[in-house]
């Protein structure tokens, strides 16, 4: 059978009440959003890292940034050559 371990630490009532606001907002209370925080930090929250998966969204935003680019780029060109050659039907 697993024991499980508290862990107990203190904090100034203004970083308290940060995490407080935080808790209310996510609609948890403060030991479950500690944990879930740490469990994050360890790699052993439900769905993996969190920060290792925001991180990973963000290089795919990234790369698809660059592919929106290059599309709106050839999109132009398009739009260059049609207007060329609408031109040249009208002589």
């Amino acid at each position: 059978m697993k024991t499980t371990k508290q862990i107990k630490f203190y904090l100034e009532p203004e970083l308290y009440e940060k995490l407080a606001n935080i808790a209310k907002e996510q609609n948890t209370t403060i030991p479950k959003l500690v944990k879930s925080l740490v469990l994050e930090m360890l790699g052993e929250a439900e769905g993996g890292n969190l920060v290792k998966r925001v991180k990973e969204l963000e290089a795919k935003v990234e790369q698809m940034g660059k592919e929106m680019g290059r599309m709106e780029f050839d999109i132009a060109m398009l739009r260059k050559a049609v207007k060329r050659y609408e031109k040249n039907e009208r002589i």
